[in-house]
Protein backbone atom coordinates (compact mmCIF):
# COMPACT_ATOMS: atom_id res chain seq x y z
CA UNK A 1 0.00 0.00 0.00
CA UNK A 2 2.38 2.21 0.85
CA UNK A 3 4.55 1.24 -2.41
CA UNK A 4 1.46 2.43 -4.19
CA UNK A 5 0.75 5.83 -2.28
CA UNK A 6 4.49 6.47 -3.36
CA UNK A 7 3.49 5.97 -6.90
CA UNK A 8 0.87 8.37 -6.68
CA UNK A 9 2.38 10.95 -5.22
CA UNK A 10 5.04 10.84 -7.33
CA UNK A 11 2.74 10.70 -10.87
CA UNK A 12 1.39 13.90 -9.15
CA UNK A 13 4.68 15.97 -8.52
CA UNK A 14 5.39 15.00 -12.32
CA UNK A 15 1.93 16.03 -13.60
CA UNK A 16 2.69 19.48 -11.67
CA UNK A 17 6.04 19.83 -13.04
CA UNK A 18 5.26 19.65 -16.77
CA UNK A 19 2.25 21.63 -16.06
CA UNK A 20 5.10 24.30 -14.14
CA UNK A 21 7.09 24.23 -17.36
CA UNK A 22 4.30 24.91 -19.90
CA UNK A 23 3.27 27.33 -18.14
CA UNK A 24 4.84 30.31 -20.63
CA UNK A 25 1.73 27.98 -23.25
CA UNK A 26 -1.01 29.61 -20.50
CA UNK A 27 -1.37 33.13 -21.52
CA UNK A 28 -4.45 33.87 -22.30
CA UNK A 29 -6.02 36.54 -25.59
CA UNK A 30 -8.61 37.23 -27.73
CA UNK A 31 -12.54 37.13 -26.56
CA UNK A 32 -12.19 34.86 -23.23
CA UNK A 33 -9.23 37.65 -22.08
CA UNK A 34 -10.78 40.93 -22.98
CA UNK A 35 -9.70 41.32 -26.05
CA UNK A 36 -5.87 40.72 -25.01
CA UNK A 37 -3.20 39.96 -27.72
CA UNK A 38 -0.10 37.99 -27.42
CA UNK A 39 2.98 39.16 -27.43
CA UNK A 40 6.05 39.03 -30.12
CA UNK A 41 3.27 38.32 -32.94
CA UNK A 42 2.44 34.94 -31.33
CA UNK A 43 -1.12 33.41 -32.68
CA UNK A 44 -4.09 33.64 -30.43
CA UNK A 45 -5.95 30.82 -31.31
CA UNK A 46 -10.37 30.13 -31.10
CA UNK A 47 -9.61 29.15 -27.43
CA UNK A 48 -8.10 31.92 -26.41
CA UNK A 49 -4.55 30.86 -25.98
CA UNK A 50 -1.19 32.25 -27.59
CA UNK A 51 1.02 29.96 -29.49
CA UNK A 52 2.07 29.28 -33.22
CA UNK A 53 1.52 26.02 -35.48
CA UNK A 54 -1.63 25.33 -37.11
CA UNK A 55 -3.27 24.83 -34.16
CA UNK A 56 -2.86 28.71 -33.10
CA UNK A 57 -2.59 30.72 -36.73
CA UNK A 58 -4.65 29.05 -39.54
CA UNK A 59 -7.63 31.17 -39.63
CA UNK A 60 -9.66 27.87 -40.49
CA UNK A 61 -9.22 26.85 -37.17
CA UNK A 62 -10.31 29.77 -35.60
CA UNK A 63 -7.21 32.53 -35.27
CA UNK A 64 -8.12 35.77 -33.55
CA UNK A 65 -4.83 37.74 -33.97
CA UNK A 66 -1.66 37.63 -34.02
CA UNK A 67 0.48 36.44 -37.34
CA UNK A 68 -2.70 34.21 -38.56
CA UNK A 69 -1.98 33.03 -42.09
CA UNK A 70 -3.66 30.79 -44.41
CA UNK A 71 -2.65 33.10 -47.70
CA UNK A 72 -5.81 34.70 -47.29
CA UNK A 73 -7.06 37.01 -49.81
CA UNK A 74 -6.39 40.84 -49.42
CA UNK A 75 -4.91 44.00 -50.81
CA UNK A 76 -6.88 45.83 -53.48
CA UNK A 77 -9.23 42.83 -53.00
CA UNK A 78 -9.93 43.21 -49.46
CA UNK A 79 -7.38 46.38 -47.64
CA UNK A 80 -3.87 43.55 -47.21
CA UNK A 81 -0.91 43.37 -48.63
CA UNK A 82 0.37 41.61 -51.79
CA UNK A 83 0.66 42.51 -55.50
CA UNK A 84 -1.65 39.72 -56.72
CA UNK A 85 -3.96 40.15 -53.60
CA UNK A 86 -2.79 37.53 -51.40
CA UNK A 87 -1.45 38.08 -47.36
CA UNK A 88 1.97 37.04 -46.21
CA UNK A 89 5.54 38.53 -44.59
CA UNK A 90 8.67 39.49 -45.68
CA UNK A 91 10.22 41.57 -48.84
CA UNK A 92 8.15 39.32 -51.28
CA UNK A 93 4.83 40.73 -49.80
CA UNK A 94 6.14 44.01 -47.65
CA UNK A 95 8.32 45.32 -49.94
CA UNK A 96 8.21 47.17 -53.47
CA UNK A 97 4.64 46.11 -54.53
CA UNK A 98 2.89 46.05 -51.20
CA UNK A 99 -0.34 47.23 -51.45
CA UNK A 100 -1.51 48.61 -48.31
CA UNK A 101 -1.29 47.23 -44.65
CA UNK A 102 1.89 46.70 -42.61
CA UNK A 103 4.44 47.42 -46.20
CA UNK A 104 7.61 47.58 -44.00
CA UNK A 105 10.59 47.85 -46.36
CA UNK A 106 10.66 51.39 -46.61
CA UNK A 107 9.92 52.20 -42.90
CA UNK A 108 12.73 53.33 -41.11
CA UNK A 109 13.05 52.56 -37.07
CA UNK A 110 14.65 52.97 -34.45
CA UNK A 111 18.20 54.76 -34.40
CA UNK A 112 17.67 56.19 -38.06
CA UNK A 113 14.25 57.42 -36.93
CA UNK A 114 14.97 59.10 -33.49
CA UNK A 115 13.66 55.63 -32.36
CA UNK A 116 10.58 55.43 -33.59
CA UNK A 117 9.00 51.82 -33.34
CA UNK A 118 7.65 49.67 -36.52
CA UNK A 119 3.77 48.70 -36.63
CA UNK A 120 2.31 45.09 -35.84
CA UNK A 121 5.34 44.62 -33.25
CA UNK A 122 7.33 43.92 -36.20
CA UNK A 123 11.20 43.76 -35.51
CA UNK A 124 13.20 47.07 -36.13
CA UNK A 125 16.57 45.88 -37.30
CA UNK A 126 20.05 46.89 -36.90
CA UNK A 127 20.30 49.31 -39.57
CA UNK A 128 16.85 50.71 -38.80
CA UNK A 129 14.18 49.07 -41.19
CA UNK A 130 11.42 46.94 -40.03
CA UNK A 131 10.45 43.68 -40.96
CA UNK A 132 10.27 39.78 -39.48
CA UNK A 133 13.08 36.85 -40.36
CA UNK A 134 16.69 36.85 -38.68
CA UNK A 135 17.84 39.73 -40.42
CA UNK A 136 15.65 42.45 -38.60
CA UNK A 137 14.43 40.08 -35.43
CA UNK A 138 18.30 38.40 -34.50
CA UNK A 139 21.45 39.96 -33.00
CA UNK A 140 21.58 44.13 -33.10
CA UNK A 141 17.60 44.06 -33.27
CA UNK A 142 16.77 47.59 -31.98
CA UNK A 143 12.86 46.74 -30.73
CA UNK A 144 9.92 44.92 -31.80
CA UNK A 145 9.67 40.57 -31.71
CA UNK A 146 13.38 40.77 -31.26
CA UNK A 147 14.32 36.80 -30.78
CA UNK A 148 16.05 36.79 -27.25
CA UNK A 149 17.44 33.34 -25.93
CA UNK A 150 14.63 33.12 -23.51
CA UNK A 151 11.94 34.02 -25.77
CA UNK A 152 13.16 31.28 -28.31
CA UNK A 153 13.59 29.39 -24.96
CA UNK A 154 9.64 29.50 -24.35
CA UNK A 155 8.41 29.48 -27.85
CA UNK A 156 10.37 25.50 -27.71
CA UNK A 157 8.38 24.64 -25.23
CA UNK A 158 5.32 25.53 -26.83
CA UNK A 159 6.09 24.07 -30.00
CA UNK A 160 4.18 20.31 -29.62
Amino acid sequence: MKGLLLCALALAFAMVTTHAQLQYCEKRCGKQADGMECPNNLCCSKDGYCGLGVNYCSPAAGCQSGACSDNKICGAQAGGAFQHGYCGLGPEFCGVRCQNGACSMDRPCGNKANGARCTNNYCCSPNGSCGLGKDYCGTGCQSGACYTPSFLANILKCVP
